[in-house]
């Protein structure tokens, strides 16, 4: 890629406790030490002082946790994120080569709990097709009751539920690659790593 070329966006989506966070890890870590001009970014681009990150080091233990919005609260706020990664996507692309996402917009499309939207409904779906597309996504995934015995951040029947929907993304999602983290994080980082290497 020239250095005049927008920088590409690549998206990880996957269950809970599937090792998204732990494969990224390795991924900068194996850019840096390449040299490579990347950034990270959790969920959005961060160009709402709302998105960006808080920095108090906190752990989700209970994503599904809370009170669900009602239709029009939802409405609004898919809305707003509509704005944030409209606004803030462009930006990225012109500061960094490459701009690695753990979560992203898309994710509302399987765990809409996740985001306080209780369930997908159809008009949810038709506003999250307005929303960019990633250059690439990659799903990490792992059978289920192997992702349950790392992490139990949701019942079993939900990483199961999860582990079949985050797959089906390949279906209905342009460049979209599944990997299955059920070795080791490092062998799932290097198929990454093999995959963005089709993008520069």
């Amino acid at each position: 890629m020239s250095s005049n070329s927008p920088g590409k966006i690549i998206a990880f989506l996957g269950p809970d406790g599937a090792g998204k966070s732990t494969i990224l890890e390795l991924v900068q870590e194996k850019l840096t030490e390449r040299g490579e001009d990347y950034c990270y970014r959790y969920f959005a681009p961060g160009f709402l002082k709302r998105y960006r990150p808080k920095g108090d080091g906190g752990v989700t233990t209970n994503p599904h946790e809370g009170r669900q919005y009602g239709p029009a609260l939802i409405f609004a706020k898919l809305s707003l994120m509509l704005f944030e990664f409209h606004m803030g996507l462009p930006r990225l692309r012109r500061r960094h080569r490459l701009v690695l996402f753990d979560r992203y917009i898309h994710d509302i499309l399987v765990d809409p709990r996740r985001y306080r939207m209780e369930r997908l409904r159809g008009w949810m779906r038709w506003m999250l097709k307005a929303s960019p597309k990633p250059d690439l996504l990659i799903i990490i995934s792992a059978p289920a009751d192997m992702i349950q015995a790392r992490k139990q951040e949701v019942p079993p029947e939900e990483t199961a539920r999860q582990v079949v929907a985050y797959e089906a993304l390949a279906d209905i999602l342009t460049n979209t690659v599944i990997i299955h983290n059920d070795t080791t994080p490092e062998a799932a980082a290097a198929a990454a790593l093999t995959r963005l290497e089709t993008l520069t």
